[in-house]
């Protein structure tokens, strides 16, 4: 008789098992006979749930079958608390907020063997941190496992929808273990139902909706949990209209952060920094401010000592006329607040006039106070920063950027210019240049948005002088062989040393500008024959050791959209030009990929409100009890 490997064996035993479930399958749903279109439809529906059944139930009697081998394990022999907090790990971001594929994860865990799922079971901050679009079984399951810990909830309505929530249903029985609550898009009925009442250990809110209403119920919401808010240590809203600023009262905040709201009194705003000095991060967003009260006298300024985070962008007041001025609430803020402890500034306002612009940068703090403050906050000396500066008609821009790179820690963006004002220049050597004069400088790097008829080339060229600009981008010159033939001619001081055009650049980016591949080689060929010779700028006096002046390693052409549309031949020759590190055209730029930043650990389950998104992540669909 001839006998059969394990292969054949093996695929035997898989061809039974398919026959027998068909079998069982067909008993049950009746595959025989004639069927109509629409009867062959649904059966093969119900074939699909079937599976679904069976895969579901292999995997429970999967996990059975290997606990007890599982149990054996080097790492069950672990204390008890170790385990604790290696699940807690994995469960759980730096920050304390639960990760992506949390619930699939925590299954995971309590399937490995008995006495895993004995450890989280028994572990009740693990179960703590829930939300409505987890499936009810594992909230319900949640609820009981997290025993009397704090609850961290977070609820995202449907908008235009009057639906019950079992979700709120069954986390408000547990109403007085109710810590942190994110609260999106609620109907009227939720709200008089759930958000009413007062919640003894609340200490943290985030309220948003994505029109600025609360659809359904009778008239204007009840105040949120009876108006008790008091004892909050943060309160984060995103247009919502509903707020009673008037009679509010906090006296514990540690977060305000109010977004995208019409009419609050700047007054009421400043009573409320008053009666919490303690105050850590405080972001205003989008806020039109009321006429209110202008005392004659300017009362004291309020020193918030222990603010580290301070933002307040795009904000205006409301004046007699019914006109709105972009340029005083910044202004009133800087004079009335001191933030002696900040390190991370954000201001974005309008101007009317250069004295306002002028009166506004005296009170901003320096760049160089921020990051010094970075550094001994860190234990360290503080690392010069990079500043990106953006110039463009009526539009001034300034972010610089910690030794990460990634996100900026100090913002000032200034709109309404008119004609491009010489002080935001002057601003720009005086916070990074003249104000680093005894310290490593920062790198900056300069972008032009150019049009003849409102920025004319001539600005490209007024910090040239600068030995830290490391980094020039120039975007839709009209006039771009001027621009070219600039940039290749020597600039020397009356002592005939050369000071520019840029001798540290390092990055010279062109997009859009009217240049052919034959003027930027010649430009090139030119620039490093008569102005940046590693001779010529081993004579200058004016380098200090900065080490922002370029190196026999060259300089890095960018040449962006519109400006690849030359022989290969001359690319090739630009290339080879002694004093070009690399050349990049547009075609071969890596696409900007925004998605980068959502690659976090964290998920979307967050208690920020510049974090609430429509969409949110989900995998409670792979709770089972396993």
């Amino acid at each position: 008789m001839e006998s059969t490997s394990p292969t054949q064996e093996f695929d035997a035993a898989v061809e039974r098992c398919t026959g027998g479930i068909m079998e069982f399958f067909a008993k049950l749903n009746g595959t025989g006979g004639e069927k109509t279109y629409e009867e062959v439809s649904a059966m093969l529906d119900k074939f699909d749930e079937f599976r679904a059944a069976i895969e579901n139930s292999v995997r429970r009697k999967t996990a059975a079958w290997l606990r007890p081998w599982n149990s054996l394990a080097p790492a069950h022999k672990l204390p008890i608390e170790i385990l604790q907090l290696t699940f807690h790990s994995v469960l759980f971001a730096s920050s304390g907020r639960r990760c992506r594929h949390y619930v699939t994860r925590l299954t995971v865990l309590r399937s490995v063997s008995s006495i895993w799922r004995d450890v989280t079971d028994r572990t009740p901050s693990l179960w703590n941190q829930l939300s409505s679009q987890d499936h009810i079984d594992f909230v319900s399951e949640a609820l009981s496992k997290s025993q009397n810990y704090s609850l961290q909830l977070k609820f995202v309505g449907a908008l235009g929808s009057a639906a019950p929530s079992l979700f709120l249903d069954s986390a408000f029985l547990h109403l007085d273990r109710w810590e942190a609550v994110a609260i999106h898009d609620p109907n009227g009925l939720l709200m008089d139902r759930y958000l009413a009442s007062p919640a003894p250990r609340l200490k943290r809110i985030v309220v948003s909706t994505r029109t600025g209403y609360i659809m359904f119920g009778d008239g204007i919401p009840a105040p949120l949990f009876g108006g008790e808010l008091a004892g909050l240590e943060e309160f984060r809203a995103v247009r919502w209209k509903y707020m009673d600023w008037a009679n509010v009262s906090f006296h514990r905040l540690r977060v305000l952060e109010i977004e995208d709201y019409f009419s609050l009194d700047m007054e009421k705003l400043f009573s409320i920094l008053a009666e919490n000095l303690d105050l850590r991060t405080l972001r205003i967003d989008a806020i039109t401010f009321s006429e209110g009260f202008n005392p004659q006298k300017v009362p004291e300024p309020l020193i918030l000592r222990s603010l580290t985070h301070f933002t307040f962008t795009k904000t205006a007041k409301l004046v007699e006329d019914g006109t709105q001025v972009d340029d005083v609430p910044v202004l009133q803020m800087l004079k009335r607040v001191q933030m002696p402890a900040c390190t991370f500034f954000s201001v974005d306002f309008g101007v009317g006039h250069a004295a306002s612009l002028r009166e506004i940068c005296n009170f901003m703090p320096s760049p160089i106070e921020i990051f010094q403050r970075r550094g001994g906050s860190q234990g360290s000396r503080a690392e010069p920063p990079t500043a990106r500066i953006t110039f463009q008609a009526g539009w001034f821009q300034c972010e610089a950027l910690g030794s990460s790179r990634l996100a900026h820690q100090y913002q000032v963006v200034v709109r309404g210019l008119g004609e491009p004002s010489d002080r935001s220049e002057e601003w720009t050597r005086r916070e990074f240049v003249d104000a680093w004069a005894e310290r490593p400088k920062p790198d900056i790097q300069l972008q032009y948005l150019v049009d003849e008829e409102l920025l004319q080339l001539d600005k490209v060229f007024n910090m040239q002088d600068i030995e830290n600009v490391v980094e020039l981008d120039v975007t839709g010159c009209p006039n771009a062989n001027r621009l070219a033939q600039r940039l290749a001619t020597p600039v020397t001081s009356d002592s005939g040393t050369v000071i520019g055009p840029f001798l540290g650049l390092r990055t010279l980016r062109f997009s859009n500008c009217d240049l052919d591949g034959a003027e930027v080689l010649r430009m090139v060929q030119d620039r490093f024959a008569r102005v940046t010779k590693p001779t010529i700028i081993a004579r200058q006096s004016t380098t200090g050791g900065n080490h922002a002046i370029p190196t026999e390693g060259g300089i890095t052409i960018i040449l962006g959209e519109g400006m690849d549309r030359f022989p290969q031949s001359i690319a090739r020759e630009i290339r080879e030009t002694p004093g070009v590190k690399q050349l990049m055209l547009y075609s071969d730029l890596p696409p900007t990929d925004d998605s980068s930043s959502s690659s976090s650990e964290e998920s979307a389950w967050s208690l920020h409100a510049s974090d609430m998104s429509d969409v949110i992540s989900n995998d409670s669909w792979y709770y089972y009890r396993v």
